[in-house]
Formats: C-alpha cells, structure tokens, sequence
C-alpha cells in the first residue's frame, strides 16, 4: 500500500492509496461490495498531480473523512484497506 501527501503538518481529512499492482477502480468497488465503504476513485479532475505523481494509469482511491465521521468507522476503513491489501 502506498500513501500520498505530506504527513508531517497539518491537514485536511483525507487520505489517497493505492494498493500495489490494483486499479484503483477495483478497489473502490471492493471496498463497496465488501463492506458498505464509499471512496472515490480516478484522477479526481487533477491530471498534472496524477502525472507527477505516476499514477495516471491506476489513478488514487481518496477517502474523504469529516466532522461527522467517527473513529470506529475510521479504524473500520483501515482494516478494509488492510484486508483487501492482503488478498
């Protein structure tokens, strides 16, 4: 799994992966599927950071968290990332 952005200040709640080797598609619809978690998956209108990045083939899955999501539903898409990382 890999981890994008700078986690060394401050910012805004959300989190952009990728599971080595998946589309990025497939891992959102899995993650639906498989456990009722919504996430976006693509280039998210951002081509140039897509291709600085290198990810413009498989694009980034993007969870975005607010004010009313909870720490359990937090932790609960980490261990989905986790599993389906691990299939």
């Amino acid at each position: 799994m890999r981890l994008y952005g700078d986690f060394t200040a401050p910012r805004a709640p959300i989190v952009s992966l990728n599971l080595a080797g998946e589309d990025s598609a497939r891992v959102a619809d899995a993650l639906w599927e498989e456990y009722g978690i919504c996430v976006r998956a693509g280039a998210h209108c951002a081509p140039l950071m897509h291709k600085a990045l290198g990810t413009v083939e498989q694009g980034v899955v993007r969870f975005s968290f607010s004010h009313t999501n909870t720490r359990e539903e937090a932790l609960a898409a980490a261990r989905a990332v986790r599993s389906l990382a691990e299939e």
